[in-house]
């Protein structure tokens, strides 16, 4: 078991190393939902041998399903690129379904335009307490969401927009890339259970590996809906900022770890 203390000794994760991990293999894991930056990223970038091993999984069988609070309009392109099944965009907010152009809304919103205002409104208003945050670019490419770049943001800093972003009636989210403003109930969680209970109504929660490495990822390692979840060892740095914690931890970081962890679901398999 990681017993991992943040660097102020306060806070521990409690998570088994992924060699521990007996209920993942080629026989009864049919799915993997991973984040993206910083789970399927190495240093920003795909590597060859990332992209190896997204192959490898589809060759035996074992379907990808990429799970990203990037925007609608950088997941679109994505999913049709990439060796994977599809890809839930902006924490949970739009699914896109390999082959498919066309968004699949997962959160409602009568009224985009309206939306997108209100959004920008609760932006505003944050940067009135934080002068230093700044939007970031790919907004103009968003619908549910808006983010700003998370830059040098403290763990308590977060906290307060945190707690700013739900008086105002907004849930707020952050990676290791980006904070999020959006609807209260979106989350990849939520988005990732309406996917499966629409197109892989086959597979069971027990079937299903869900992968991530940092706060945004945390519903994915919530044990009451995902009881097979794994970060990446980078995840390890927000031990604090975690109330639900992987079950399993890789040793390498970002996308080794993932490799890691697709070599482990394929061990045995000739």
């Amino acid at each position: 078991m990681y017993r991992h203390l943040s660097p102020s000794g306060e806070g521990l994760i409690n998570s088994l190393p992924l060699s521990q991990a007996d209920s993942i293999s080629p026989n009864n894991i049919r799915l993997v939902a991973t984040d993206m930056d910083g789970t399927l990223t190495s240093n920003g970038k795909f590597t060859n041998q990332l992209l190896q091993a997204l192959e490898n999984l589809a060759a035996a069988e074992i379907k990808v399903l990429i799970v990203t609070g990037r925007s609608a309009g950088w997941v679109s392109g994505l999913s049709s690129l990439m060796p994977v099944v599809g890809a839930i965009a902006e924490n949970g907010g739009l699914f896109y379904l390999s082959g498919c152009d066309r968004a699949i809304a997962l959160t409602p919103i009568p009224d985009l335009d309206s939306h997108r205002q209100q959004l920008a409104a609760a932006f505003r208003e944050l940067q009135i307490k934080f002068p230093q945050i700044q939007e970031s670019a790919d907004n103009r490419f968003r619908l549910t969401d808006w983010t700003f770049d998370v830059a040098s943001l403290t763990p308590s800093e977060l906290q307060t927009l945190a707690h700013l972003c739900q008086e105002m009636g907004w849930g707020f989210t952050y990676s290791n890339v980006q904070c999020h403003i959006k609807p209260q109930t979106q989350d990849k969680a939520t988005g990732l259970l309406q996917v499966l209970q629409q197109y892989w109504t086959e597979y069971s929660l027990e079937q299903v590996v869900t992968v991530g490495d940092s706060p945004n990822d945390e519903s994915l390692f919530d044990r009451r809906y995902f009881p097979i979840s794994v970060g990446v060892a980078n995840v390890l740095k927000y031990a604090t900022q975690l109330q639900h914690q992987p079950a399993y931890v890789t040793t390498a970081a970002e996308g080794e770890g993932f490799c890691e962890l697709s070599n482990y679901i394929l061990q045995g398999i000739n």
